[in-house]
């Protein structure tokens, strides 16, 4: 059997959407003004620079305890 057999059963397989469906648009496609869209997206930026700082603070506080066991029970590295 050649082809998408999901296609015939009804669940979606063979829709195609058209590009004249979707707008182009960002902002338009998350419901918002293109003011409200730039500042959530600058907001999204500014979460993610925060996200990584904390990961390398997070990440630099466990090397530092990881060398501090290592010193006190002679671990090898």
């Amino acid at each position: 059997m050649v082809g998408n057999p999901l296609k015939g059963m009804g669940l979606g397989g063979g829709e195609d959407k058209s590009e004249a469906d979707t707008p182009k648009d960002p902002a338009a496609a998350a419901g918002m003004t293109r003011e409200e869209y730039e500042e959530y997206q600058k907001q999204v930026v500014e979460e993610k620079m925060q996200r990584d700082a904390d990961f390398l603070h997070r990440k630099a506080e466990r090397a530092t305890l990881r060398v501090c066991l290592r010193e006190k029970y002679r671990l090898p590295k």
